[in-house]
């Protein structure tokens, strides 16, 4: 049972939140690290984004925003693009807060478009049986990326795995709920056995100091204009643009199921999108590496059952703190990232057994080939990318990421093969029932309207 712990004491909330922070921190500093932009920054406008979308969704929806990895080797190449036209660092990072903000204005287009379409069709397009697969994906892809931060230290990461798994197995009520802190307790006495962690980088840092210390900002670009250049960012982000809105709309879903709320109806993507778009908008604005939906949390809701969005806004007032306190994001960055690695591996194991379930659950309801296509097609495009093309689709200058080409796939045949199934309304609905809860994620046009309020609000 997925949970809200909201009357809980505050300081039990406090350690619930710290979870997820230790969770978000790691990729969340390492993007601007890559690209060269400010780190400070990065924390800030990762609380601040966070903020800003649950104010604009009504608070509902439990998304952390941090920092992009979508985007990561387009934005590298902008800046590649920008030095080699005789610029310097600082003004080529602020051509890649241009391509950023580029990226936001298009989400804001892309929303208000979809404000457009009827809400029943946009629902249509992301069915459980494209929701399965895509989850299984997501996590698989995260669980790969966690695997490269464990081999830095394969004994502590296998340690901090097993204590997660221990205090999940046989530990009880309010205990079990810090299985995290269980798991990073025993990877951080081991790297302390064997003099792998060390907190030399807090003797330097300060207490307290402006995280706007960056000259890098979106419109300091007019004052050294080149159209050629700005013609790059624009055919570079396009693409990335895409790619970034086809995995909003799968982080969508992967929340759905996890927290079993229909958010795609209850919130709807043309806000979602559109929140995401001025979150986009005001981190380029001020020199911030672009916010994107973290599927980490979604996992530790998932390992926890404790879906609260006010947590998660916690965080986010955790890091705009973090983010004036060089001394605290030292001791942070300090924590081995084998250990990081251990816990985020977990988190997405679990993000792997919400699609696994949500598959099994449309199996049951919806035995026919079409599903049966949909879902091994999607996960073998997936695969393909993967493992023979280098974790993605070269096409022309743009490399499409393995989830977007994952995704492409089952939107095609989802739309492409007839659903013989659902000849009339009434053997719709009698096949698929409970056609608005995360598991299902196809409306019926003729439900009725008080149903329809019932339905928007109900936890599943």
């Amino acid at each position: 049972m997925i949970r809200n712990v909201s009357h809980h004491p505050l300081a039990m909330r406090l350690a619930l939140s710290l979870q997820h922070l230790l969770a978000v921190f790691a990729g969340t500093v390492f993007v601007p690290i890559v690209l060269g932009l400010s780190i400070p920054l990065a924390l800030l406008f990762s609380g601040v984004s966070t903020l800003m979308f649950h104010y604009f969704t009504s608070g509902k929806i439990p998304f952390y925003y941090g920092s992009s990895f979508t985007i990561l080797a387009g934005m590298t190449f902008i800046h590649h693009q920008a030095v080699s036209r005789g610029m310097t660092d600082v003004l080529a990072d602020c051509y890649v807060c241009l391509g950023s903000l580029f990226i936001g204005v298009i989400y804001l287009l892309v929303g208000q478009l979809l404000r457009m379409v009827p809400r029943e069709k946009v629902i249509r397009l992301f069915p459980s049986t494209l929701a399965a697969p895509l989850i299984m994906v997501i996590g698989i892809d995260m669980l790969f990326s966690s695997t490269y931060s464990i081999r830095t230290d394969w004994l502590t990461g296998i340690v901090t795995i097993v204590a997660v798994a221990l205090a999940q197995l046989f530990f009880k009520g309010r205990v079990r709920l810090f299985s995290i802190f269980i798991g990073m307790a025993a990877g951080l006495v081991l790297s302390l056995v064997r003099g792998t962690f060390s907190l030399d980088a807090l003797r330097g840092a300060h207490w307290l100091a402006s995280p706007f210390d960056s000259d890098c900002m979106a419109f300091r670009v007019l004052e050294h204009w080149d159209v050629d250049m700005v013609g790059i960012v624009f055919v570079t982000v396009l693409p990335l643009a895409v790619i970034a809105l086809s995995e909003h709309v799968a982080d969508m879903i992967v929340i759905s199921c996890t927290a079993k709320k229909n958010y795609l109806r209850i919130i709807g993507l043309p806000r979602s999108i559109s929140a995401s778009g001025l979150a986009t908008l005001l981190a380029a604005v001020f020199g911030a590496s672009q916010p994107t939906a973290y599927t980490q949390t979604t996992g530790l809701i998932r390992l926890n059952r404790i879906c609260d969005p006010s947590l998660l806004r916690m965080v986010a007032v955790m890091m705009i703190v973090l983010s004036c306190c060089p001394k605290l994001t030292a001791l942070i960055s300090s924590i081995p990232e084998a250990v990081i690695g251990g816990i985020t591996f977990i988190m997405y194991i679990m993000v792997i057994w919400v699609g696994w379930c949500t598959a099994r659950l449309h199996e049951k309801k919806n035995r026919n080939a079409r599903s049966l296509v949909i879902i091994f097609s999607t996960l073998a495009a997936y695969a393909i990318t993967a493992l023979l093309l280098d974790g993605g689709l070269q096409v022309g200058s743009t490399k499409l990421t393995s989830i977007t080409v994952a995704f492409i796939t089952g939107l095609v045949l989802h739309l492409a093969i007839p659903n013989r199934a659902a000849l009339t309304p009434q053997e719709e609905h009698a096949s698929d029932e409970d056609a608005s809860s995360p598991t299902g994620l196809a409306d019926h046009h003729d439900e009725p309207q008080k149903r329809k309020h019932e339905i928007e609000n109900q936890d599943v």
